[in-house]
């Protein structure tokens, strides 16, 4: 058993459209014990996938209730940022890098402040938003790109690292960046 879960009362994981979409975690340290995100992240990640680690985490003094005993989630209320990166932040540095960060922050509503953030874990995404962005790289590139690349390889870094293999490994002229966007006119 990991350190960071002797040290919980409660967790409770809420992916409500209050949140935007995003997953949080709301935690209730045991009597005298502190809450270390980054620990409680390494535990989740050993005993979830990666596309189910809260993007948030709130510690609590207690769960709130309502009159009949039962979480009073409207009662929730998430921190104003995420979890601070434990590794250094990372800008965009080549042409795919720019471009992926770009379609997550359209994906998404906002900007990596690292290509090394994960869609899932650090930035919120989910399965739904994974799918837009799979659409919108097979729109940007003349590859093939799977859907489980995103679930597999899911930072603007890793992204980027196999579009741009794909690319030289494409028989098919990859110098054109985008695609026109659809208008929904066409058939």
């Amino acid at each position: 058993m990991s350190p960071a879960h002797e040290k919980l009362r409660a967790l409770w994981l809420s992916r409500e459209r209050d949140y935007g979409e995003r997953l949080a975690a709301f935690v209730v340290p045991a009597s005298g014990a502190e809450c270390d995100p980054e620990l409680l992240r390494g535990w989740l990640r050993e005993a979830l996938p990666h596309y189910m680690i809260p993007d948030r985490i709130c510690t609590l003094a207690e769960l709130p209730l309502n009159a009949a005993g039962k979480l009073d989630r409207s009662a929730l209320r998430l921190p104003e940022q995420p979890v601070a990166a434990a590794q250094p932040l990372r800008a965009p540095r080549s042409p795919a890098e720019q471009t992926i960060a770009a379609l997550f922050a359209q994906v998404l509503g906002a900007y990596p402040d690292s290509i090394d953030q994960d869609f899932f874990a650090d930035l919120g995404g989910h399965s739904l938003a994974a799918t837009r962005l799979a659409t919108l790289i097979r729109r940007a590139w003349p590859i093939a790109f799977p859907l489980r690349v995103v679930f597999e390889s899911p930072t603007v870094a890793t992204l980027a690292a196999y579009v741009e293999q794909a690319c030289a490994d494409s028989p098919a002229d990859t110098t054109i960046p985008r695609l026109p966007r659809q208008t929904g006119n066409e058939p």
